[in-house]
């Protein structure tokens, strides 16, 4: 079965995240009971042709497979695109 598509928004710090995406931001923070520091590389992702946006902070994964599969398991969806699977995997190793 055909999986979602999941696009990349951008990779932002706390201080560059757009206004637009603040909220689910502090809503994913907030019930994983994480504090938000400059470090921390946050990936706004959304599900193609929705608006469901969703927050993966990079510095809690050790690998894009670990990412794969949190992508697969909670919004039964996929990263198809290589430059976006590369952009990823930067943020996660760099």
């Amino acid at each position: 079965m055909q999986k979602f598509i999941v696009e990349l928004i951008g990779v932002f710090t706390q201080k560059d995240l757009p206004e637009d995406y603040e909220q689910f931001v502090e809503y994913k923070a907030t019930i994983q009971n994480k504090e938000i520091t400059e470090e921390d590389k946050i990936a706004v992702l959304r599900v193609k042709d929705t608006t469901s946006y969703q927050i993966f902070f990079l510095n809690d994964y050790e690998s894009l497979e670990q990412l794969d599969q949190e992508v697969d398991e909670k919004l039964d969806g996929k990263i198809y695109n290589f430059n976006v699977r590369k952009i990823l995997e930067g943020h996660i190793n760099g």
